[in-house]
């Protein structure tokens, strides 16, 4: 008689294990601002404009950042991946990078015959003698961006992207200025794309994600 006891009780706890664990992934998810389920254009170049938008000051982590924007900048293209940062010196302020490709990379899925990875704030690639690209390439259609959210639901909204998917993000390209240990320290970001090594990053103040047919602000 215990035994069936036990065992009629688990469904139960099952069905309550199941809605518990749903409401939490809704509580930590972001909110949708809206719907566009236009397609998103991963053939072409990420656009970027002059922008009229004035410097500004952002306190995060116990620090003062002076962010001056470079340019609007809209990235529209495949989601290779997306790297979560608690420890670095940056984390605060940029708590995750995206890494993407458009254009050629897209065309015939070509990107799925690499193999992507991300670490320490740089992206990572990998490919076969039968891939017919070289280095300069692959980093031409592709990129990893530094991501400083606007708010706390664009930080969900980017550390959620969907990988292999299409997606876009838009904001404004910045430059970051700060002290720490009583020197200035600066953090510029990439305005070309084909531009490598140290430096050739984007760094994204995001005010705009869009995937799936839903807009995240």
């Amino acid at each position: 008689m215990e035994k069936g006891r036990t065992r009629a009780r688990l469904p139960g706890v099952a069905l309550w294990a199941l809605a518990l664990a749903a409401c939490l992934l809704l509580a930590c998810g972001p909110a949708p601002a809206g719907r566009d389920a236009s397609p998103i254009d991963t053939a072409s170049d990420p656009a970027q404009e002059e922008t009229g938008q004035a410097p500004f000051d952002l306190r995060r982590g116990g620090v003062d950042y002076h962010l001056t924007p470079k340019a609007h900048y809209a990235l529209r293209g495949i989601v290779l991946g997306r790297s979560s940062y608690r420890f670095d010196g940056k984390h605060a302020l940029a708590p995750c990078d995206v890494a993407m490709c458009w254009g050629a990379l897209v065309e015939g899925r070509q990107y799925a015959q690499l193999h992507w990875s991300q670490s320490a704030r740089w992206y990572w690639w990998r490919y076969d003698d039968s891939f017919g690209h070289d280095n300069d390439w692959v980093s031409r259609w592709s990129s990893n961006t530094h991501i400083i959210p606007a708010n706390r639901n664009l930080q969900r909204a980017a550390k959620g992207l969907a990988m292999g998917t299409p997606a876009e993000l838009e904001g404004e390209l910045v430059s970051v200025e700060w002290n720490e240990g009583g020197y200035r320290r600066w953090w510029n970001t990439s305005l070309g794309r084909t531009d490598q090594g140290d430096g050739s990053c984007e760094i994204l103040y995001l005010t705009k994600v869009r995937q799936g047919g839903k807009v995240y602000e």
